[in-house]
């Protein structure tokens, strides 16, 4: 019986020590900012300015909710804004995370030829469900390496949007 015991609380001591090591790994601080330059050879502050300020109206719900600051002079832009949250695994994790979004600042710094997207306080958010598999709302920083990985090339990939709505913009112009 003290052995049974014995082998009993071993493997008890196993499995949680196991699942111990399975924790998601949480990044530094540091990480939890998104920053990238993109280059926009020919395109003077002004016209990357005024494009980014189209890109943000055509793309976000409302570009006034959106723009918390807005300095032409300085070359600046500050909103919020929201996406889905990436899921690229497919199958049940997919249709649970489909209510999730990710909120996040954004700050676009713009200089002649070249601007700067940076991403922070990058969120994860979702509503409260009710029914059999009631749960509340909820909203925290995306911390976890695995989110951010799921994440970033979403947010990063705004910078090439960016830049492909100047080039947009002027074939519109020549209607």
């Amino acid at each position: 019986m003290r052995y049974a015991r014995a082998v009993i609380f071993s493997m008890i001591l196993i499995l949680l020590s196991g699942c111990a090591g399975m924790m998601p790994a949480k990044v530094a601080v540091e990480d939890l900012t998104i920053e990238r330059i993109v280059p926009a050879p020919g395109y003077s502050k002004e016209q990357i300015f005024n494009g980014t300020k189209i890109w943000i109206a055509e793309n976000f719900s409302s570009a006034k909710s959106v723009i918390e600051h807005e300095d032409k002079e300085a070359g600046v832009f500050i909103g919020n804004g929201i996406i889905s949250y990436p899921c690229y695994v497919g199958g049940m994790e997919c249709r649970a995370k489909a209510s999730w979004t990710v909120p996040f600042k954004m700050r676009v710094d713009i200089k002649d030829q070249r601007f700067r997207v940076t991403f922070t306080n990058v969120r994860i958010s979702w509503p409260a469900t009710y029914g059999q598999f009631a749960s509340p709302a909820y909203d925290r920083l995306a911390e976890y390496q695995e989110e951010l990985n799921l994440i970033k090339p979403v947010l990063l990939n705004f910078g090439d949007k960016i830049l492909a709505s100047f080039q947009k913009d002027k074939v519109k112009n020549d209607w």
